[in-house]
């Protein structure tokens, strides 16, 4: 059969993506500023609104998690158009913006599996919830918290011991480290398919006329294309870097625990009500029983009055 034809480099010039003079670090400044902005309408459009010091908790982590991203991003741009200094595919430009997509497109969803697979993990360990700042030290809410004794002590042993500055500063490395992992391995797939990526983003910057347009690559890769996917990637890990709600029992079957809590102490929130239920039944009745004897007995006192 016929041999497949390689991918024809496309030459696209001028793309330097200078990020640290004065033009690239205002850049910076404009994205920096709509991922607060971004982060703040979530917030803002939250039906079970968070605390605004939980909310600046958890808006603090994603800001350094998006800024370490970047870093990464920007060396990665760096080191491989250095690299391929005599190559075609050297615009730096053009590798910023394949590590960004590839962020968007694999990190993002990566992130999210390995962060709900190590959450359960992270808080029998460590004692650590993630997203949980306010109980860190034993605070207003860690004695108010209607639960077991067991699950208190199972969530926040570790937590009563840490002041909340140390609890966030446990969870951003925690989360720095997942998405470091993460990235590396989304990095090795990058560098295996630098043809087919590389090509397809040199081939959209010739056809917007970009190419030999240093500043507007610049703002392409750095402003106008992470508008929309950083607001897409703060989204989706704001959803599961918050504290996760337990929900509250209101169904038959939930168990509910009276006297302080404690293995056999427990009965069926559904019971419970069914029990209610007749309680007030029972009552009701004997109230009826009650009247109706009542009734008997002034009829009878009439009866003899009579005669």
């Amino acid at each position: 059969g016929k041999r497949a034809m390689p991918l024809e480099h496309v030459a696209c010039e001028g793309g330097t993506c200078e990020l640290f003079g004065f033009f690239g670090i205002c850049v910076q400044g404009l994205i920096g500023a709509w991922c607060i902005l971004t982060l703040l309408v979530l917030w803002r459009c939250e039906a079970n609104r968070r605390s605004f010091f939980t909310w600046l908790g958890d808006m603090s982590k994603q800001l350094v998690g998006a800024g370490w991203g970047h870093f990464m991003n920007v060396f990665l741009a760096m080191f491989l158009g250095a690299v391929m200094e005599d190559s075609p595919d050297n615009n730096q430009c053009v590798w910023y913006l394949v590590g960004f997509l590839s962020d968007i497109f694999f990190v993002t969803f990566l992130c999210w599996w390995l962060t709900t697979f190590a959450r359960p993990h992270i808080r029998r360990i460590c004692g650590i919830d993630i997203g949980d700042y306010e109980n860190a030290e034993g605070g207003e809410g860690a004695g108010k918290a209607e639960k077991p004794e067991l699950e208190q002590g199972e969530e926040a042993a570790a937590g009563k011991r840490m002041p909340w500055w140390m609890m966030w500063l446990c969870q951003t490395g925690l989360w720095l480290l997942i998405m470091t992992t993460v990235k590396a391995v989304v990095t090795i797939g990058v560098y295996l398919a630098q043809n087919i990526l590389y090509t397809g983003i040199a081939q959209a910057f010739k056809s917007a006329g970009l190419c030999h347009h240093q500043r507007l690559q610049l703002v392409t890769s750095v402003i106008i294309v992470p508008v929309i996917g950083d607001a897409f990637q703060f989204a989706v890990q704001d959803s599961f870097l918050k504290k996760t709600e337990k929900p509250k029992p209101e169904q038959d079957g939930d168990y509910v625990a009276f006297g302080g809590g404690g293995a056999g102490k427990g009965v069926e929130l559904g019971d419970a009500r069914h029990m209610a239920r007749d309680e007030a039944s029972k009552g009701q009745d004997s109230d009826a029983s009650t009247d109706s004897d009542s009734r008997g007995s002034q009829s009878e006192s009439e009866r003899g009055c009579c005669t």
